[in-house]
C-alpha cells in the first residue's frame, strides 16, 4: 500500500509541475503554444495520458519530458484471469510394488491417477520508466526503469476443497517410512512438471509461484508516447521485466524443490528469470 501511495503521489507531483510549466509555455511574440519536446527548455512542458495492453497486462500511465531527449512514464498495469483448470498426475502410483503399498492410506491415494487443479494468474505492478530518444526526429527509443508489485504470479489449488486428505495421509506415511528406514521415496502429491505439490492438513493443494516484488526493466520501442504535431499518438514497446527465478512455495512458507535439474519445467524456469513484455499504447496529449 505504501508503494502505491508513493507512485500515485509522484504522478500527482508530475501533474502539478506540468500545469505550472504549461502556463509559462506561451510564446511572447505570437501568443501561441509551440511544441518543445526536443527543445533544451522542454522540461515538464507536455503531458500525455495513455492506455496500454500486452503481455504485462492492461494499464494506464502518464508521460512527461524531463530533458530534450528523455521522457518519463509512470503508471499501473496488470492482469487477473480466472482459473485455468488442468489434470495433474498423482505420484502415489510411482510407489507401486513397494512395501508402502500395503498401507491403507497409500491404497486410498492410488485410487485416483489424475486430479484436477486450478491455476489462477495474478500479475499487477506500478511502474516508473525513462525513455531515451537518441535521435531527435526519430520515434525509436530505449527504455529503462522498474516495476513494483505482486510477487504471487500463480496460485495453484485443487478445485474440490478439502477433498485431498488421502494425499496428505499418504505423504505422512512416506515421510515416516523414510525416517524409519533411511529411504528416499519422493513425496506423494500432484506433479507439475518436475515439481510435486503436496496436500496440507486441510486436504488441499495450496501453492504459490512467487517472484520478486521489485522488478527492473530494460527494453526498446518505436512510436511516440507524446505526440508532437497532433493529440493522439501510438507506441510499441518490447523488453524484459527481470522478476528473478520463480519459486514454488506452500501455504506454510516451505519452498518446494524440483525433482529434476536438467529437463522439463525446471529447465524452462532456469532461463525465465525475466518476464517478456510486449505492449501497445494509445496516448492522448493533454498539453
Amino acid at each position: 500500500m505504501k508503494i502505491k501511495i508513493f507512485i500515485l503521489a509522484l504522478i500527482a507531483a508530475f501533474l502539478g509541475t506540468a500545469n505550472v510549466a504549461a502556463q509559462s509555455e506561451t510564446d511572447n511574440n505570437t501568443n501561441t503554444k509551440t511544441d518543445k519536446l526536443h527543445a533544451p527548455d522542454g522540461l515538464f512542458n507536455h503531458l500525455s495520458i495513455g492506455l496500454s495492453t500486452g503481455l504485462s497486462g492492461t494499464g494506464i500511465d502518464v508521460t512527461m519530458p524531463v530533458h530534450r531527449l528523455i521522457t518519463v512514464r509512470a503508471g499501473y498495469s496488470g492482469f487477473h484471469f480466472g482459473d485455468i483448470k488442468f489434470k495433474a498426475i498423482n505420484t502415489a502410483e510411482d510407489l507401486a510394488g513397494y512395501a508402502l503399498v500395503e498401507d491403507d492410506a497409500m491404497r486410498r491415494a492410488q485410487m485416483s491417477d489424475r486430479i484436477e487443479l486450478a491455476a489462477k494468474p495474478n500479475f499487477w505492478n506500478m511502474f516508473m520508466l525513462a525513455e531515451i530518444h537518441p535521435f531527435t526526429n526519430d520515434s525509436f527509443h530505449f527504455t529503462a526503469g522498474f516495476y513494483v508489485g505482486s510477487k504471487n504470479f500463480l496460485h495453484f489449488r485443487n478445485t474440490n476443497d478439502g477433498a485431498l486428505d488421502f494425499l496428505y495421509d499418504a505423504n505422512t506415511k512416506v515421510e515416516e517410512y523414510n525416517r524409519a528406514f533411511n529411504t528416499r521415496f519422493s513425496p506423494v502429491g500432484l506433479k507439475f512438471g518436475d515439481y510435486i505439490f503436496t496436500a496440507d492438513e486441510n486436504g488441499n493443494i495450496d501453492v504459490m509461484m512467487k517472484t520478486n516484488v521489485f522488478k527492473p526493466y530494460l527494453g526498446v520501442g518505436v512510436g511516440k508516447h507524446i505526440a508532437q504535431n497532433h493529440r493522439l499518438s501510438f507506441a510499441l514497446d518490447m523488453g524484459l521485466i527481470f522478476w528473478g527465478a520463480p519459486k514454488f512455495v506452500l501455504n506454510n512458507g516451505k519452498e518446494i524443490k524440483s525433482s529434476g535439474k536438467e529437463a522439463g519445467i525446471t529447465q524452462v524456469f532456469s532461463w525465465l528469470d525475466a518476464w517478456p513484455s510486449l505492449q501497445v499504447k494509445l496516448a492522448y496529449k493533454i498539453f
